[in-house]
């Protein structure tokens, strides 16, 4: 590894012979920007490869002293969403303002997030400080300038509520949501992991995989979508100070303006309603509000806990 890590970021986690490894990034000058960190880690690859053949690669007892060597910032807000719900076009929508750190659904996150699953050794504070020193090494300050630090979780991260919160008590978390018929009808189109069974161990989700969920995958993405509900819900019941949620029907044009009165900040700008008018995954796309959902994708394991969370979240504002 480089003694100089500014612009070197760790963005995967090996697990081999019962050892972790971390695999590390050169994003040089790339500005982060992407849709999703997945397409950030493929360009800054493809760059490296074509200066160099050499893996970057350490242990996690590198990770945790690179952490105490950068300059970073501490998490802005946490975004967590249900999918296919407007948080995409969100981290876009705040990454054109050049003061801000985005980083968008990390793969490295949600690999830390479940080590267990591989490596049942790992006590509480171990996972929480491998956690920190990620959170630490992507918010780097690269240029001097950034002000904010915004990171995008998984949908599944739902589930990590209780745990994140703990590590983060005073960061607003911002909950998005949107219908369950429209989400479904998005999924159809183009899967994402979470709606495929199996991809995903079950008990992420809190859920038991039947065969029934096999033969169809909608069901599953509904029974899925059904746990999302549930879990917003019992956030919003908490009436926690530093949560806040804004759903889909209330309009994408008012998302970005809620967002950032809601977690305290004043710097709503041009670019950011302007990125709004486009598709999330595709900006030289106008975006085109899609038509209503056929009630093939109406299933009750999602409808009835959409309806009860959302008829706490508008009695409750």
């Amino acid at each position: 590894m480089k003694a100089n890590l500014k612009n070197w970021i760790p963005y995967q986690l090996a697990w081999a012979k019962q050892e972790w490894k971390v695999d590390w990034l050169d994003l040089g000058d790339h500005a982060v920007s992407e849709p999703f960190f997945d397409e950030t880690i493929s360009i800054c690859i493809s760059s490296m490869r074509m200066r160099s053949r050499f893996h970057p690669q350490s242990d996690l007892s590198f990770l945790l002293q690179a952490a105490a060597s950068v300059q970073s910032l501490a998490p802005t807000a946490f975004i967590f969403h249900v999918s296919r719900c407007g948080s995409t076009l969100l981290s876009q929508a705040l990454t054109t303002d050049q003061d801000h750190i985005v980083i968008a659904e990390a793969p490295l996150f949600d690999q830390v997030l479940r080590m267990r699953e591989k490596d049942v050794s790992l006590t509480g504070q171990e996972l929480k400080d491998i956690f920190l020193a990620a959170i630490q090494l992507m918010g780097q300050q690269r240029t001097g300038r950034e002000k904010h630090y915004f990171i995008k979780l998984d949908s599944w991260h739902l589930h990590f509520y209780a745990l994140l919160r703990e590590w983060f008590p005073d960061t607003p978390f911002y909950f998005l949501s949107r219908e369950p018929a429209a989400v479904l009808a998005s999924h159809q189109k183009r899967r994402g992991i979470h709606s495929i069974p199996g991809y995903i161990l079950p008990a992420v989700f809190a859920m038991e995989l039947k065969p029934a969920h096999f033969e169809d995958f909608n069901l599953y993405t509904a029974t899925v979508l059904g746990g999302y509900y549930n879990r917003l819900k019992s956030c919003h019941d908490l009436n926690f100070p530093h949560n806040y949620f804004y759903d889909y029907s209330w309009g994408m044009q008012g998302m970005v303006p809620h967002f950032l009165s809601a977690i305290g900040l004043e710097i709503l700008k041009p670019t950011m309603t302007d990125r709004i008018g486009f598709h999330s995954k595709y900006p030289n796309l106008p975006f085109q509000q899609e038509m209503s959902p056929e009630t093939s994708f109406r299933y009750e394991v999602a409808e009835t806990a959409y309806l009860k969370y959302y008829e706490t979240l508008s009695k409750n504002g």
